[in-house]
């Protein structure tokens, strides 16, 4: 099964499981306390909190998309562990010690292609071929810049997840307005009042709701950006340190 797909589910069942819970303490509150207000406010007075719902599944696939990335990241920084080029001080590296860098690179590629292990075949690759460190210098470069085009693509879903969320709560202010309109007939009498109160509270909550959650997802998605960019750096500054600058012709 597709894992984004697996993500999509997931999200759902998660939202169905939160409206669950909500929906039941807004039916054991008492109506005259603010426990009440506050069931209201996240949804759970039903069918009225459907747009908080839809809210929730955004949000939480919007999460379950940055740890994804969050666990992507843990996996590939493993590959630090398999110590494929030398970190010990005034080490250099012959042509010989490149070709077998690269074999060992290969060898650990047998249960899954890391980012490290790809820009090291790379590079080794490409001195090999014309003994250049400047021309394998700019694949280890180029490579890195391409890795973090392909990451920033990736986040498409993401960015989507973060406009969606307020724009959801903008439309349920909308059909929260609409129905107060709808009422605004029996605004003169005491249950029309209650009615149309009931209705802006509803158009009010989804945006605040979405707002709020909003908030919460874009400082996930800029604390995981900034990780990602971080490892894609350091991915480049070590094997230009650990190989690049280490290598010597014969």
């Amino acid at each position: 099964m597709n894992n984004r797909f697996t993500r999509i589910l997931i999200s759902a069942a998660a939202a169905v499981v939160l409206m669950i819970i909500l929906a039941l303490f807004y039916t054991t509150t008492d109506e005259s306390t603010g426990a009440r207000r506050i069931a209201v406010l996240l949804g759970g007075e039903l069918p009225a909190g459907i747009v908080q719902g839809v809210t929730y599944f955004i949000f939480f696939f919007g999460v379950m998309e940055l740890w994804a990335i969050s666990r992507e990241i843990d996996e590939e920084e493993k590959a630090y562990a398999f110590r494929l080029l030398p970190e010990k001080e005034q080490y250099v590296l012959s042509p010989a010690d490149v070709a077998q860098i690269k074999l060992e690179a290969i060898g650990k590629e047998k249960n899954r292609k890391y980012f490290l292990t790809d820009m090291i075949k790379k590079a080794c690759t490409k001195f090999r071929a014309n003994k250049s460190t400047s021309e394998a210098l700019e694949i280890v470069t180029s490579q890195s810049k391409i890795n973090m085009a392909d990451a920033e693509s990736r986040q498409s879903y993401i960015r989507y997840a973060a406009w969606a969320i307020p724009s959801v709560g903008f439309i349920g202010t909308i059909i929260g307005i609409a129905q107060s309109l709808g009422f605004a007939n029996e605004a003169m009498t005491p249950e029309g009042i209650a009615k149309v109160t009931s209705a802006l509270n509803i158009a009010f909550d989804t945006t605040l709701v979405a707002l709020f959650l909003s908030l919460i997802l874009m400082l996930y998605i800029h604390s995981v950006q900034e990780r990602l960019e971080r490892f894609h750096i350091r991915l480049e500054e070590y094997v230009i340190e650990n190989l690049i600058n280490r290598i010597y012709k014969e």
